[in-house]
């Protein structure tokens, strides 16, 4: 796990170094353990190294081959078997680093090697063999990449601020990303950053440059849907193979030269993720898993977490949480430079902690359960989807089923379930803040935002989420927080094989007898039923409501401050009013009020025009 920075001048001019440098210091967190500048005309290479496999010298970056060089941020974990596969065809190696194997598949097959490769990545390479300059990004996105394009330069790397520190690209915002995200919090935007003219490489896709002519070509070269085959395996066999896949993904993720934790909140996937780590451990005490908690009731799941890691016999670490302490100008400054973007709630405070208290017990891997939720069926859309799915193929008793099951699952009555189905199918969600509602002027102003709308199928609304919704900003969040502190965060539920093989199951596999994520409670049978059947879903959770119910007179400060930074971008009148009208009970609360002040940290902290 590193970070990286490319300036490719396309008139053939030559880099500077100042500007490299610039790069390199801008993410200089993401990178302890070494430094590389190397300039090559009109193209220039930064790399920051964080030391995770084959921790010498020798591993450092820029790497090269011949005249052919590779800036590489991730880990490639079948790069053992990529490595015999390349050595059958004559290759030789120097190192025992994945970055090595990298660079060798790359020149051998060019960008026929990305789908050779199971890992999560952003890479840069220049391609002397081919003339070209490729730059990739992995499956799922797990690995950042954004870039600036002109007639007149390229510039990319691992984070957006890299590319201001430069001087090269202004920090012009884009205005509607700002105001979709104060309406409704969305932060996922295709290839659109919060910045105007820096752009994200979408999941999946490859941007390349030929060298000669300088045109720029960017392909897609994984597609989740297209990779999909419905299937329907008896059950029994289903969860074997859940098992097995999982498993594997685990092991794999396993492989380092460096001290390796996990996290283990008292769910279902890390605890699960714990199981598999086992078997991976002689001695479990050397396995540290972290829990965060804190006072707010339902948030403390320690109990849990102690009796999972006693079982295991692992090292366990409680990490509590301030919440209501990072609410400060301050905090939130620091946390919308490291994001490179605003927060849209107070929840990630907990992320932030968590990954200060790894870094702080000497941990730089980090297993975490990300990812499930979005393909296995874990929230609650899932389960009303289902139920759509099953009414329309007229299968009435098993949504009769999912209603009773879902009722003992939720400890909610028969009734109140069916109630809640009901208003969900009429729509009854509000999809923009009261609060924020025509808030705008004329020219921010827009329709809805569409492409925020959750799917009511089942299989389209699992393609939304993890392609262009929940997982894009999840993974955004949770690479900024780790590497902040210098730990490589790794997903065993993202390991595509196990994406694409639960993602082609049916439907009723993965939510029935009204249990959300049915096919891994039922997979995982070494877990406690206290973990396997829980009623309640916990993430983390967010201050913010509480906060402004009991602290609301330095809130609404905050609030009124951060208005005036963006009062250009909003009718701030409008919205004082509306929060004249709102008491300072958590049922007035109104989570654009945080986004506002978020916002507001954003644009002071990039010094962002309005």
């Amino acid at each position: 796990m590193c970070g990286w920075g490319i300036l490719f001048h396309r008139d053939g001019r030559p880099v500077e170094r100042p500007h490299l440098q610039a790069m390199a210091d801008a993410v200089a967190h993401r990178g302890p353990d070494a430094e590389g500048i190397v300039e090559l005309g009109p193209l220039g290479l930064a790399h920051r190294r964080l030391a995770v496999i084959d921790v010498h010298d020798r591993s450092n970056q820029p790497m090269r081959l011949g005249d052919s060089w590779l800036l590489f941020n991730g880990a490639i974990y079948n790069f053992g078997a990529l490595r015999d596969e390349l050595e059958a065809l004559g290759r030789s190696f120097r190192t025992r680093s994945d970055t090595e194997v990298l660079l060798h598949a790359l020149d051998a097959w060019g960008r026929d090697a990305l789908p050779r490769l199971n890992g999560m990545f952003s890479i840069a390479f220049s391609d002397a063999k081919r003339g070209t300059l490729l730059l990739a990004r992995d499956r799922f996105g797990i690995k950042p990449l954004c870039y600036h394009l002109s007639d007149d330069i390229l510039i990319a790397g691992s984070e957006a601020k890299q590319l201001l520190a430069t001087g090269l690209v202004a920090p012009r915002p884009d205005l509607s990303a700002a105001r979709i995200f104060l309406e409704s919090g969305r932060l996922a935007f295709d290839d659109r950053t919060m910045f105007a003219d820096i752009a994200s490489l979408p999941p999946g896709h490859a941007l390349e440059i030929d060298r000669t002519s300088r045109t720029v070509t960017r392909h897609r070269w994984y597609d989740l849907a297209a990779r999909i085959v419905p299937s329907r395996p008896a059950y029994d066999e289903a969860i074997a193979t859940v098992r097995d896949l999982l498993a594997d993904s685990v092991r794999l993720r396993h492989i380092a030269n460096v001290p390796l934790g996990a996290a283990l909140s008292g769910g279902l996937d890390s605890t699960a993720i714990a199981v598999f780590s086992r078997a991976m451990r002689a001695d479990p005490s050397e396995h540290v898993v972290f829990t965060t908690w804190h006072d707010e009731a339902g948030h403390d799941e320690r109990a849990l977490a102690r009796s999972v890691a006693s079982r295991l016999g692992f090292r366990h670490v409680e990490v509590p949480v301030d919440l209501p302490g990072y609410f400060t100008p301050d905090r939130l400054e620091r946390f919308a430079r490291l994001q490179d973007q605003p927060l849209p709630s107070g929840s990630h405070f907990n992320e932030y902690t968590l990954f200060e208290a790894v870094r702080g017990h000497g941990i730089t891997v980090f297993l975490d359960g990300q990812g499930s939720d979005e393909y296995f069926g874990g929230y609650g859309e899932y389960w009303f989807a289902a139920q759509r799915k099953a009414l329309r193929a007229g299968r009435l008793d098993e949504m009769w089923r999912n209603f009773k099951g879902r009722s003992l699952a939720t400890g909610d009555s028969l009734g109140l379930t069916v109630r809640k189905w009901i208003a969900r199918q009429l729509g009854v969600v509000p999809r923009v803040s009261p609060l924020m509602e025509g808030a705008f002027p004329a020219a921010i102003a827009g329709a809805i935002d569409a492409d925020g709308l959750l799917p009511r199928d089942f299989e389209a609304l699992v393609l939304a989420e993890m392609t262009r919704l929940s997982i894009p900003y999840q993974l955004h969040s949770q690479d900024r927080f780790a590497m902040a502190f210098g730990v490589e965060s790794r997903l065993p539920f993202l390991d595509y094989r196990l994406v694409e093989y639960v993602a082609g199951l049916p439907a009723s596999y993965r939510v029935g007898d009204g249990w959300q994520k049915r096919i891994l409670r039922d997979a995982m049978h070494e877990l406690p039923d206290a973990v396997r059947r829980r009623r309640q879903k916990n993430g983390f959770s967010a201050p913010d409501a509480s906060y402004w119910a009991t602290n609301n007179a330095a809130m609404r400060a905050m609030i009124d401050d951060a208005l005036d930074t963006l009062a250009p971008l909003v009718d701030v009148a409008r919205v004082r009013r509306r929060l004249d009208a709102a008491s300072a009970t958590t049922g007035d609360y109104d989570q654009a009020m945080f986004r506002l002040i978020s916002l507001a940290a954003w644009v002071r902290a990039f010094d962002v025009p309005l």
